[in-house]
């Protein structure tokens, strides 16, 4: 056994050693094996000796001190007078009596009492070998290298049973802590949930089939009996077809496979809808994953029947909600939706309560036509040339051009948008454009500045460097314009360092001239904060309103729960409905006067030739 120095013999394994030798001392072999030595050094034979009146048990510290080798005056107890001492074991000592061995009015003596801690003591030194003393030394072995040299020990049981531990040695606490699990990745494992049972049902619906399939169209029933909501259904169908994408039915061991291993995994409804909706079975969704959702959402709901007459607006809507969903739960600004991420959202619950309510535009997130009505609207009046995109000029005309150059500069930069396709090169040399998803976010973030996702919007349009802070230097650097197009309307308006002291009053941030994220967010005057820099005509609103009826909208807003992206929407849709109204009543009026104009015309002409 390779030997292990002194000088590196750690507390623990000094521990584990004391331990060892005290396991080995109380194995029933070991003690029948002592209580024979003792016989044979007091002189008399096994029967001869009493056995109760031996005790055997010795405490921890009786033999940890001679095993400690940081112990300057470490020494190997002496033997018994005359004795000497073997290598060998005890087993091969002989019987018969050695020079200077104790007489028996001392073996009497010693038998009238129980045996002392240095008597084990002296035990242990004979039994030595017993417990395997690997000696390191330079080619002697006697007992000044046994002391001085350091020394391991190897416990060899030789066969012989566990026995229970001593009651004086030490133990395990009786009861350990058992601290329960407390973070489910997947969702909390529900035990009242009967996979199987579910299964059994789904399988009568198939087979009241003719040919025992199902159609994604008939999959309504299915998503009742698996126990998730209605419009899943789509998703459900496309992840029981697997890799056969060219199928358009679904047989019952398909679904079957396929829901033992979604539920097998995942436990809750967010871990289960990205294991479904993710095509490439990553465990997170992007845009493109959304796309068979609200496409059957578009054909099957009831508030949206009347699209069905127009499918050119299918693609649009389908972009908009989509691009409202990210805006709302995608809180890493990456593209990708997690589980945690639904589990601290709405959108499960939004979606689920779409199976009750028929009206579409009463459930105003996400899913709300009107909303999707004026967004598209708005994005339509500035694409003069109608490609999808618009650039600096298109973008400048949004609310009567109150947005500053710099800030529609930064708009289009790249930070609040997502990356155009192409190489770098050309992304560089091409004109900046904005994608209406891309413009679904930025009227989202502008007409209410007082979401967490508009702020981080409007702090990194602002925050030129990347910093993570809005120095002096970038506030004046935006205002700079807002109060040029101010003296140019003769307007009266505060200097620049008057205004940028009253924002600092206004925000009070944490440290002195430094306006970070979490200010903005704890702040409840955050929007007039941005408008200052961002709108022109939101700031002159702002300073012209009337505080006491600011303060009754204010409280109105709060009581119905209406955020200011609701009021805005809800405003700009009847203006459009009334605009609408009135192109086609102008529309008419003049088909009407073309009619006549026509009418006459043809009997004039008649007239002529008869």
């Amino acid at each position: 056994m390779a030997c292990v120095e002194t000088s590196i013999l750690v507390p623990d394994s000094r521990k584990k050693v004391d331990e060892l030798f005290l396991f080995w001392l109380s194995e029933p072999s070991t003690q029948e094996m002592l209580r024979k030595e003792l016989a044979k050094l007091r002189g008399v034979s096994q029967n001869e000796l009493n056995i109760d009146y031996l005790d055997l048990s010795i405490p921890t510290s009786s033999f940890t001190s001679t095993l400690r080798p940081s112990s300057p005056n470490l020494r190997a107890p002496s033997p018994p007078p005359g004795l000497s001492r073997s290598p060998k074991s005890p087993r091969g000592r002989s019987r018969s009596p050695k020079k200077g061995h104790r007489s028996p009015k001392n073996q009497e003596h010693g038998l009238s009492k129980s045996v002392r801690a240095q008597d084990m003591q002296k035990v242990y030194e004979e039994n030595v070998d017993e417990v395997d003393f690997a000696i390191q030394s330079n080619g002697s072995e006697n007992e000044s290298n046994l002391i001085s040299k350091p020394a391991a020990i190897d416990v060899k049981r030789r066969g012989r049973s566990r026995s229970p531990k001593p009651a004086d040695l030490p133990k395990a606490p009786a009861h350990h802590q058992v601290i329960p699990q407390f973070y489910f990745p997947h969702g909390k494992p529900n035990a009242e949930e009967n996979v199987e049972e579910c299964l059994q049902k789904a399988e009568k619906i198939f087979a009241e089939q003719l040919n025992g399939e199902l159609g994604q169209s008939h999959f309504e029933d299915v998503s009742k009996v698996l126990g998730v909501p209605l419009y899943w259904k789509a998703p459900l169908f496309v992840a029981s077809l697997g890799k056969a994408k060219d199928r358009t039915t679904v047989t019952f061991p398909m679904l079957q496979k396929m829901w033992r291993r979604v539920t097998s995994h995942c436990h809750d409804d967010a871990s289960r809808f990205v294991k479904l909706l993710a095509t490439n079975g990553q465990s997170y969704l992007t845009e493109d994953d959304f796309v068979p959702l609200i496409q059957d959402l578009v054909n099957a709901h009831p508030g949206l029947a009347f699209l069905n007459s127009a499918p050119e607006f299918h693609e649009r809507y389908v972009e908009t909600v989509i691009g409202r969903i990210f805006y709302e739960v995608d809180k890493n600004w990456n593209g990708r939706i997690t589980a945690s991420e639904l589990r601290r959202s709405n959108f499960l619950q939004t979606l689920a309560s779409l199976e009750k309510e028929n009206d579409i535009n009463r459930v105003i997130d996400y899913f709300s036509y009107e909303h999707f009505y004026v967004i598209y609207c708005k994005f339509w009046e500035l694409d003069t040339d109608h490609d999808l995109e618009i650039n600096a000029q298109d973008l400048a005309r949004h609310a009567d051009h109150a947005l500053p150059s710099r800030i529609i500069n930064r708009v289009l930069s790249g930070v609040v948008t997502r990356n155009r396709k192409g190489s770098q090169q050309e992304n560089q040399s091409a004109e900046a454009k904005m994608e209406y998803k891309d413009f679904v976010w930025f009227l989202l973030a502008e007409e209410n500045k007082t979401s967490p996702r508009s702020i981080e919007y409007w702090f990194r349009v602002l925050d030129i460097d990347g910093d993570g802070v809005l120095s002096l230097f970038e506030l004046v650097y935006f205002y700079e314009e807002i109060l040029q197009r101010l003296q140019e309307l003769n307007i009266d308006c505060l200097s620049v360092e008057n205004t940028v002291c009253q924002i600092l009053d206004m925000i009070n941030p944490k440290e002195i001239g430094k306006i970070t994220l979490r200010d903005l967010k704890s702040s409840k005057m955050t929007p007039v904060f941005f408008n200052t820099f961002v709108n022109v005509e939101k700031y002159l609103e702002f300073e012209q309103r009337d505080p006491v009826a600011a303060a009754r909208e204010t409280d109105s807003g709060e009581a119905t729960g209406e955020s200011e992206w609701d009021r805005y929407a809800a405003e700009q849709y009847e203006l459009l409905i009334q605009e609408d109204s009135y192109d086609q009543e102008d529309f008419e009026e003049t088909n009407e006067d073309t009619n006549s104009s026509v009418d006459e015309e043809e009997q004039e002409i008649l007239n002529l030739l008869r």
